[in-house]
């Protein structure tokens, strides 16, 4: 009893989380562009080559509600390809059936015999499951019904086979889906094939081999559910990662793949039991600031239409991603009067510092984070420049220059001075001091006499604690990087940065810089505090191996002493048996001893051959062969001459 308390409660429980629950959204769609670039892939079909790149033509055009064009010549062509329907093969039936079926303007095909032809592919027991399910599918576009027997011998097949092979259970879905009552048993047989999905990142999910099997068994799991009159084993969450698999794959570029991409959407854009909801940006939408303080969030189907009814669009928080720090709660976003599936909010009056912001929106029960970057203004508050000494005796002399104004009189600088600037950046809305991510000071010649690159130089500002952006350069330290000559310089200012909408280079004034001769510089360069990099694009020297010098050889007679003092034990035992007498009168005729004596030499040889020019790996080959059969004659030898002495 408390068991069966505990099982209720938590079904009530289960089914409040579910009627409260939110999806995420489908973070795609398939935009206009995305259509005329799929509809470009399938165009090649209609010069009616063949008949399966012709019904990716035509069911193509069919998906994407496109009208066809030249349907009597299409028809002609579908007609010939079948001929009389006696000789045609299930595959080839199903692609020419299906094309005939999508234009439904066509004379008719020769039912009688094509049918006859699939049915003969149901009855025959070594028919495959790819042949069965063109079969069945053709005969249904044909309004051709198979009987009850066959549908129940067809089933019990199905059943009786159970490969879980990712095609096969597609084609067992999609056969199932068309034998009525009887395709029950493929029902619970969709988890086995849901098990085998792969997820990606957490917001995909796909099958092994892609998108054609992806498809084929979304539009298989699909089609039997709705033929069951049964909501398909699968979460919410499931189908929204399956479509946005299906949708990262829009820049497919075969007419096989767009068939595939687009049927499988359309199945997943008509399922009855849930929206597919896409909550995401428009492609301009994405940069917010003072003179565009709007953020326009798109809401459609997974095809870039307009939901049936217009949702209350409403952003859950709006968070600064570098803190997580909450700027706008609850916010509901205005509908365009001029676009259905574009809303509006206006992020400006929530005053958002600069940076990268997420985003929270809900619409019809799906949520999806966007991210959006606002962008703030910088002023120049001060900047001043001028020269000190470079010991820094004294302070240096500065002179204030007005923003974006350059100043009138010459600066002078000399190898015993250092030029310095001095800055501070704020941001226009708040008055606050700023940091950017690029300050450079660039020094230019004026000088049209000289083009090398030299001629301009480009330094870092580092800013201070107190956000004040300094500049030292000591002339006789950075007179190596600027090879030395002398004359007058275009100083400016250039400031940049990823949340700025008024990035700039400003000309600051112009310079007279006065470096030490180059010769009496030398001895200076080693404390020089800017280093010139070497230039680390020019051609290299060629790089060439080099093999070990061989080692020095011995002379050629303590070589041939060395070989002789080898083969000494040999000739010693030549010289022995010539001395004692050996005897060969004694020497067993049978076949073990000869095949004995025979290995035992081909193992010498073989020795010989090894140090002349074999390997090892090659000489352990040959050496098993000629071991095993040694060794067996020479069992057989031994025993035959105990035995003999037994005897």
């Amino acid at each position: 009893m408390a068991a069966i308390l505990l099982l209720l409660v938590v079904s009530v429980l289960s089914a409040t989380y579910t009627v409260g629950e939110t999806i995420p959204s489908v973070i795609s769609y398939l935009s206009e562009n995305d259509k005329i670039r799929l509809k470009h892939v399938i165009d090649p079909g209609f010069n009616l080559q063949d008949p399966t790149s012709t019904y990716y033509s035509v069911y193509g055009y069919q998906l994407l509600h496109e009208p066809i064009l030249n349907k009597e010549k299409i028809c002609n062509y579908l007609l010939k390809s079948i001929g009389d329907g006696n000789n045609v093969v299930p595959e080839t039936a199903f692609y020419i059936v299906s094309a005939w079926k999508a234009i439904d303007t066509c004379q008719d095909l020769p039912i009688p015999a094509i049918t006859k032809v699939l049915m003969n592919t149901i009855d025959k027991d070594t028919s495959t499951f790819a042949e069965l399910y063109y079969a069945v599918n053709t005969l249904t576009l044909l309004s051709q019904k198979i009987t009850t027997e066959k549908s129940e011998k067809l089933a019990k097949t199905l059943a009786f086979r159970k490969d879980d092979s990712l095609w096969n259970l597609g084609y067992t879905f999609h056969i199932a889906s068309d034998l009525g009552s009887f395709g029950t048993f493929a029902l619970h047989r969709i988890e086995d094939a849901i098990i085998q999905a792969d997820e990606v990142n957490g917001q995909f999910l796909q099958f092994e081999g892609g998108l054609s099997i992806t498809s084929f068994l979304v539009n298989g799991i699909f089609k039997l559910s709705n033929s069951l009159k049964k909501k398909p084993l699968l979460t919410s969450q499931q189908i929204v990662k399956l479509t946005n698999y299906l949708l990262s794959r829009r820049s497919v570029q075969t007419p096989k793949g767009v068939v595939s991409l687009l049927s499988a959407l359309n199945t997943l854009a008509t399922y009855e039991h849930e929206t597919l909801v896409c909550i995401t940006l428009p492609e301009e939408g994405v940069i917010v600031s003072n003179k565009q303080p709007l953020v326009t969030v798109k809401v459609c189907d997974i095809f870039g239409k307009p939901l049936a009814s217009v949702p209350k669009v409403i952003t859950n928080y709006v968070n600064k991603l570098d803190d997580d720090t909450a700027i706008l709660n609850k916010e509901t976003l205005q509908s365009s009067t001029t676009d259905k599936t574009l809303f509006t909010m206006d992020l400006m009056k929530a005053k958002p510092e600069r940076g990268f912001y997420k985003i929270s929106v809900s619409a019809a029960s799906a949520t999806n984070i966007v991210m959006v970057k606002v962008l703030s203004e910088v002023v120049v508050d001060y900047l001043e420049i001028g020269t000190g000494d470079a010991d820094q005796t004294t302070q240096p002399k500065l002179t204030r220059v007005t923003y974006l104004e350059k100043l009138n009189q010459k600066i002078e600088a000399d190898s015993q001075q250092k030029l310095v600037v001095r800055f501070l950046l704020k941001d226009s809305a708040n008055k606050k001091p700023m940091r950017v991510h690029q300050a450079f000071i660039r020094l230019s010649s004026t000088s049209t006499t000289n083009n090398n690159n030299d001629n301009e130089i480009t330094f870092v500002a580092e800013p201070d604690n107190a956000n004040i952006y300094k500049f030292d350069m000591p002339l006789a330290g950075t007179a190596i990087n600027f090879a030395y000559r002398s004359g007058d310089y275009k100083i400016a200012l250039v400031i940049g940065d990823a949340v700025l909408s008024n990035s700039f280079e400003w000309t600051i004034a112009t310079v007279n810089l006065k470096f030490p001769d180059a010769v009496a510089a030398e001895s200076s360069d080693k404390n020089a505090i800017f280093k010139q990099k070497a230039d680390i694009y020019t051609t290299k020297p060629e790089i060439k191996h080099m093999f070990r010098e061989p080692e020095k050889r011995p002379p050629a007679f303590v070589s041939n002493l060395f070989t002789g003092l080898c083969l000494a034990p040999a000739l010693l035992l030549i010289i022995l048996w010539a001395k004692l007498g050996v005897n060969i009168s004694n020497f067993p005729l049978s076949l073990s001893a000869v095949t004995f004596h025979l290995g035992l030499g081909g193992i010498f040889v073989l020795f010989g051959v090894f140090w002349l020019k074999l390997n090892m790996f090659v000489t352990l080959r040959y050496l098993l062969g000629l071991g095993v059969v040694t060794f067996l004659a020479g069992n057989k030898l031994l025993s035959n001459i105990a035995h003999k002495h037994k005897s």
